[in-house]
């Protein structure tokens, strides 16, 4: 019963990644930006990969300086795990995201469940299969818009709200982690943002290599077609003593041969006992950059393990 169990999660998480690969075109929603710091975000696979509970607030401010009304958005997350034997395991995860930018404002609620199992005796290698359930409720405010003669302007406020799905593969062990995922396979398009609704893919993947006792390096690249383009992550990550880690990403797009230096960005964070902290720095590398201040972003987690003892949050 448990073998015919985990091929109908199978099935039913590779059927949603493979119907959706006929159409390919997403606009990117400014949560994707944010994988660095939470990775669910971009695989749903990913929740309950780890071994405690996470609560998670995470504020980014986009071109700061550069006009009024500049993209923001905010992120709260709480994933857990929690086992059902040795060789399998369960995540769930809740996740809500607002997002302002002009006008335009999104609200959007997250349910994602994964499930996980070993491949080999030792549970040093493990897969997951993941699926999200989002609803997005979605805001434009003519209200404020100069007082002009024009028939598709009406000064008042549109809502809408669109469900949508995700779904996620995440095979991960002691030292890498790769995952594929799809996001908005339901492509839902948005009549307030005809960008939006549209779907996006993304291949994630690392590495993590001991320097020292003390010192892991972790390469990692990633890879993602959203806004009707395809863009790449280089991205290399020191931690040390398991407490204090920096992190440098290279974002390029490709929209032809051989691209564009799209952004440069720099995180630092640390974990003191239960909590976890970081901040990020998005260097521009366009035009845009001159305008402003570049884009920051801070994170707050909390973390616990309410099923095991001791938990490895309490370092």
């Amino acid at each position: 019963m448990a073998n015919s169990g985990t091929s109908r999660v199978l099935v039913w998480a590779v059927l949603c990644l493979l119907l959706s690969f006929p159409r390919i075109d997403c606009q990117e929603l400014p949560a994707y930006q944010l994988y660095l710091h939470q990775p669910s975000l971009i695989n749903p696979a990913i929740i309950g990969s780890t071994e405690c509970t996470e609560i998670m607030l995470i504020d980014r401010h986009q071109w700061i300086g550069a006009f009024k009304g500049a993209p923001k958005t905010q992120v709260l997350s709480a994933e857990s795990s929690f086992s059902s034997n040795s060789s399998r395991s369960h995540g769930l995860g809740l996740q809500v995201v607002n997002d302002a930018n002009g006008a335009y404002k999104q609200l959007t609620s997250s349910l994602g469940y994964a499930f996980h199992i070993s491949l080999n005796r030792e549970g040093s290698l493990r897969l997951g299969f993941g699926l999200m359930a989002t609803v997005y409720q979605s805001t434009y405010d003519e209200t404020d818009f100069s007082r002009i003669n024009d028939p598709i302007i009406h000064h008042g406020i549109e809502k809408e709200i669109r469900p949508d799905v995700s779904s996620g593969v995440y095979l991960y062990g002691d030292r890498f982690f790769v995952g594929v995922s799809g996001v908005q396979l339901l492509a839902s398009n948005s009549y307030l943002n005809p960008h939006r609704g549209k779907r996006g893919y993304f291949v994630y993947g690392g590495y993590n290599y001991p320097v020292s006792r003390e010192l892991v390096l972790q390469p990692g690249l990633t890879i993602k077609y959203l806004s009707e383009q395809v863009q790449s992550d280089l991205n290399a990550r020191i931690t040390y003593r398991e407490l204090y880690w920096a992190m440098l990403s290279y974002r390029h797009v490709w929209y032809d041969i051989p691209g564009q230096p799209n952004s440069l960005l720099i995180y630092a964070g640390l974990f003191y006992k239960n909590f976890s902290f970081a901040y990020g720095y998005d260097l521009g590398l366009t035009s845009m950059q001159k305008y402003g201040y570049g884009s920051h972003e801070f994170k707050v987690g909390y973390h616990f393990c309410p099923f095991k003892n001791p938990c490895p949050a309490y370092k």
